[in-house]
């Protein structure tokens, strides 16, 4: 989204790369051309190959990881780097990997303040581990739902869970670390998690964790089990996990009189849909 109400000298895009060279879109690839200095967080080393490419003046803002422990100093940090640079005048490009909006608190916060301030700041979506993930197992999230959730903020907060639809879990490896002012992984979080989730989904429903395939022609990482299998599969900070649909969908017939439509309609189509699913399925 463009949002421009400068006359001052200096100016922000904020742009994601994806997860690999491959996802970067060509509206990114413009926007690193163009900027005077680009500031990068790509954990993947030929993402920063291709953007030094594209552009030689290149900083590494993920420095920020070695110099503090707590995740929120890391993020000001960045912040603060980010938003000192175009106050000095600079036209600056900020990549993140991803999505530069899901999961990257710095660059809300550049963007909050720069735009107070009056400054040019646009954002550039980038290709995210949901978008792999959604391609990777073939949902659509579209068909019954889908809840998604950062693992901690899930754990400590109550949330009115949806069984009839999907379940997103992010950053499942690094549940309850940041409360230890940790970035390492915490069994103690995942243990947690199981026994949160136990409350709606029996110990045999059967889960999947995710992980992103981070070069090309990669294969992503799908390992599914039982839900009481959690605390022993092997998680990276990065691993999301997946719980699929436990209940159908209950139809709320008191509904279609708000439209004009009668109940055997809506079955009719329901029913045409699930033949057609199921021809799909018996030709694959």
């Amino acid at each position: 989204m463009a949002e421009t109400k400068a006359e001052k000298p200096g100016r922000l895009v904020i742009a994601g790369c994806g997860l690999h060279p491959g996802h970067i879109t060509a509206e990114t690839v413009n926007a690193i051309s163009n900027a005077e200095l680009v500031m990068v967080v790509v954990p993947n080393p030929l993402s920063i190959v291709h953007i030094q490419s594209l552009n030689p003046r290149v900083e590494n803002l993920a420095k920020a990881y070695g110099e503090f422990v707590d995740r929120q100093h890391i993020y000001t940090a960045m912040a603060e780097r980010i938003i000192s640079t175009v106050r000095n005048g600079v036209d600056l490009c900020v990549v993140f990997y991803g999505h530069p909006a899901v999961f990257v608190d710095s660059t809300h916060i550049a963007r909050r303040i720069l735009l107070a301030e009056g400054y040019s700041v646009q954002m550039l979506p980038g290709i995210s581990a949901e978008d792999c993930l959604f391609a990777d197992l073939g949902i659509d999230p579209g068909e019954s739902g889908c809840q998604s959730y950062e693992a901690t903020q899930f754990l400590l907060n109550y949330h009115q869970l949806h069984t009839g639809a999907y379940l997103l879990l992010w950053q499942i490896g690094l549940t309850a670390a940041h409360l230890l002012r940790s970035l390492r992984l915490n069994g103690q979080g995942i243990s947690a998690i199981v026994q949160l989730l136990q409350q709606w989904y029996p110990d045999d429903h059967l889960i999947c964790v995710y992980e992103a395939a981070t070069l090309p022609g990669q294969s992503p990482r799908t390992q599914w089990m039982p839900l009481s299998e959690l605390e022993n599969a092997m998680l990276q900070d990065w691993s999301t996990l997946v719980v699929p649909p436990l209940t159908p969908l209950v139809l709320a017939e008191e509904r279609l009189a708000w439209l004009g439509i009668e109940a055997d309609r809506v079955a009719e189509l329901a029913n045409f849909s699930q033949l057609w699913k199921e021809r799909i399925h018996e030709e694959q």
